[in-house]
């Protein structure tokens, strides 16, 4: 009989001491920094690491550094059209952009053709323009000229050269198409002003009645521009 009673408290204490041992106390050492793993500590000592892996962060791709092309070359074939003097040829300056919306051109080029009597003529002129961009931010933009002039002429008569100088200006309207941030194309149209200066009393134009030094006509432009 005591046997039979004995038996039920052996396995009664059995399972008091599984039961302890399930309910193992749990102790979670906090991490030092974010970088650190978590440390879990149970009593029965029973050591678990878990790592701690931090949410990963979305890469943000950053635009490439805009790189700033304040000075080019700019190049370009046009022809002068007027009651006086139609000539062609071809003129090059070197452009600063100071500012996106500014533009500066200190050019010269050469011009040949005929004046309204029918002599040969050539120029040399010298041009500070100022340019203003009205959508710098577009490949496609508009831009408004404006600038002083000089220009030195060649006259061949039939039995003379006669040598000139003007002083004018020039204003007109423009397009230029940005192909890459280095190249881009333009074209535009302007409408020219200028007097002759220089110490020949005679005047350089003269209908048989009436004689003048002012002349005026229209130059078209077509080139492209190399920034740097």
């Amino acid at each position: 009989m005591l046997r039979f009673v004995i038996l039920p408290i052996i396995a009664f204490a059995i399972v008091l001491t599984s039961t302890e041992a399930a309910r193992a106390e749990v102790i979670v050492v906090p991490p030092a920094d974010t970088s650190s793993p978590v440390v879990v500590k149970t009593k029965p000592p029973t050591i678990v690491v878990v790592k701690h892996t931090p949410a990963p962060q979305a890469q943000v791709a950053k635009p490439p550094p805009k790189r700033d092309r304040k000075v080019g070359l700019h190049f370009d074939v046009g022809g002068t059209f007027g009651p006086q003097v139609v000539m062609g040829g071809f003129s090059g300056a070197l452009r600063f952009r100071p500012k996106e919306h500014i533009g500066i051109d200190l050019g010269s080029g050469y011009f040949a053709g005929n004046d309204y009597q029918g002599f040969y003529r050539t120029e040399i002129p010298l041009t500070a323009n100022m340019l203003f961009f009205v959508n710098p931010q577009h490949k496609l933009q508009v831009y408004f000229l404006l600038g002083p002039g000089l220009s030195f002429g060649r006259v061949d008569t039939f039995n003379e050269v006669r040598r000139m100088t003007h002083v004018g200006g020039q204003a007109g309207i423009g397009l230029e198409f940005r192909l890459a941030p280095a190249f881009a194309l333009n074209v535009d149209v302007r409408g020219v002003l200028r007097h002759r200066i220089d110490s020949d009393p005679r005047p350089e134009f003269f209908d048989g009645t009436r004689g003048t030094n002012t002349s005026g006509g229209a130059l078209l432009t077509f080139g492209g521009t190399f920034y740097f």
